[in-house]
């Protein structure tokens, strides 16, 4: 009878053993996907407190490790690092998923690099935030001078190069790019060696984007005849300079072809005219194409500048040179129209011809000017982007 009375307590203290963990786990689930609704909603803070709740939760469970897993990385983007540490360090605590203990364990060790172990927390989250206000839109100077003043006050901070190269592409797209040169050249100078690649091609790429070919191609040279350089990223580069280079020499073609037009075309104009003072006076009243032109042009540039900065650069660049052709063109024609009472067809169609050239290689200098070639060049071969 006694062995019986304890078997049927043993079975009552295991039932409600196994009634209590699995309450215990309905709780954490229902917890779990709350925490993930707040976190879906964009209510960060919310979100990891109730993740670290459901992790704190006891017995341990299979939702435990997860949350202890999400409010790491959400502590992580919040740069709350030590926050996030500790969270890791839960999830190695309590987790028997080999795969998460695997990526914990590599999250613990990136930010442990990034932070110097934690030395440098506070560092790293005005590191992230100066950043994103550099890449938020508006003028960035003030945050750029801001990160420039953290790198310069902790020189020893484990990501100090990923700092003077967010520091150079920050006044490259302000158009500083002398500024951004020094900083992509002290990047490199100072990079570590598992950095040097990687800091080594950021400063080549500037100085193409910038048209210093030759302080890119001395960069090149240099990184290329380090120990241990990525031979692709090499060849990579060498094309890209390559292009930059035939490119500059179209450039100088087409400014040239472009003089000799605009000189031409003024030549024309004081032959047709007889004199240079009656020369000026045709050209100082708007010809008809220039009347209709211009309102075109400038509904063009206002709604050009509702969007990316560099195309609405590139735009008004067009739009101008446009009426000024347009300007020149229709002077030039009304003034041989008065003196010879009609336009031959010959005329007309040099005319028409020397006109298309100037607008091509015009448009042509603005796009590559602001850098908006190869985007140019892959809405031609791949069409624009579907949304």
């Amino acid at each position: 009878m006694t062995a019986r009375l304890a078997l049927a307590i043993l079975a009552v203290v295991l039932a409600t053993a196994v009634a209590g963990a699995g309450g215990a786990e309905v709780e954490a689930e229902r917890g779990y996907r709350a925490a993930g609704e707040l976190a879906a909603a964009g209510e960060r803070a919310r979100a990891i407190d109730a993740f670290e709740v459901v992790g704190a939760l006891r017995p341990v469970n299979r939702w435990t490790d997860n949350a202890w897993s999400e409010a790491a990385r959400l502590a992580e983007q919040a740069r709350e690092f030590a926050r996030a540490r500790r969270a890791l360090e839960q999830v190695l605590a309590t987790s028997e998923d080999v795969r998460m203990l695997d990526r914990a364990r590599g999250a613990l060790e990136r930010l442990d690099a990034m932070t110097a172990g934690g030395a440098d927390d506070a560092v790293a989250a005005e590191h992230e935030r100066l950043v994103a206000r550099v890449h938020g839109g508006g003028d960035p100077r003030e945050a750029l001078a801001a990160l420039a003043a953290l790198v310069r006050a902790h020189p020893a901070y484990p990501r100090a190069t990923a700092v003077r190269l967010a520091l150079a592409q920050g006044h490259e797209r302000d158009g500083a790019g002398d500024e951004a040169m020094v900083w992509a050249q002290e990047a490199y100078a100072r990079a570590r060696p598992e950095e040097r690649m990687r800091a080594g091609a950021d400063l080549v790429r500037v100085a193409i984007r910038i048209g210093e070919l030759d302080a890119a191609g001395a960069a090149l040279d240099d990184l290329a005849a380090r120990p241990g350089a990525d031979r692709a990223t090499i060849a990579e580069l060498r094309d890209d300079l390559a292009v930059a280079q035939r490119r500059a020499w179209i450039r100088i073609a087409l400014g040239i072809a472009l003089g000799i037009v605009a000189i031409g075309a003024v030549v024309a104009l004081r032959i047709a005219c007889g004199r240079w003072g009656a020369a000026a006076r045709a050209l100082a009243a708007p010809p008809i194409e220039v009347l209709y032109s211009v309102p075109i042009a400038l509904t063009l540039v206002v709604v050009a500048h509702t969007g990316n900065v560099l195309v609405a650069a590139a735009v008004r660049a067009i739009a101008v040179a446009g009426v000024a052709i347009a300007w020149l063109s229709g002077a030039v024609l009304e003034a041989y129209r008065r003196r010879d009472g009609r336009i031959t067809p010959l005329r007309a169609a040099v005319h028409a011809v020397v006109v298309t050239l100037a607008v091509v290689a015009s448009a042509y200098l603005a796009v590559d000017h602001h850098r908006m070639i190869d985007l140019v060049t892959e809405t031609w071969r791949s069409g624009p982007a579907q949304r």
